[in-house]
């Protein structure tokens, strides 16, 4: 079966814990765009928690023709998908660091920032973020699972 973003995209019933409402949605670029892997298709939800425009969660969505595609879409584009770095010897890199496996479960392959989750699962990359610092890690981590659900739901 084929993943759509219908068939993983949350909805206000999926965040109904959360009193979300839906402030915004677009058609995205790929997070390597204008360098390959290109996205098939990309798409950014923006959501309000708690009906507060102040705690923001937004939830972006990229599908890919291949798993490899995917993982290196979301390597290579963690750079781009935040203007944060942190030093490491021998220069700077991408806040989205990688979660290794035995810490948190999130997908084939898991980057992490703060309260922000990028995944790959198959050949969708997911990325939870948060604007404002106002919704805590355990809240966008439990999003991404839900998203996750849903991916794996549909592979099944």
């Amino acid at each position: 079966m084929n993943i759509t973003l219908e068939s993983i995209q949350l909805t206000a019933t999926d965040l109904s814990a959360y009193s979300a409402w839906l402030s915004s949605s677009q058609e995205l670029y790929s997070p390597t765009a204008p360098a390959k892997p290109i996205a098939l298709f990309g798409w950014r939800d923006r959501w309000w928690l708690n009906n507060a425009p102040a705690e923001q969660v937004v939830l972006h969505y990229w599908f890919f023709e291949s798993s490899d595609d995917a993982y290196t879409a979301a390597d290579e584009g963690r750079l781009r998908l935040s203007a944060r770095t942190i030093s490491k010897f021998g220069g700077h890199e991408s806040a989205y660091q990688p979660v290794p496996q035995d810490k948190v479960s999130l997908g084939d392959s898991l980057w992490n920032t703060g309260a922000n989750w990028l995944f790959v699962r198959g050949t969708v990359v997911v990325l939870v973020t948060e604007i404002g610092g106002q919704v805590p890690v355990e809240t966008t981590l439990e999003i991404a699972r839900k998203i996750l659900e849903k991916i794996d739901k549909v592979l099944q």
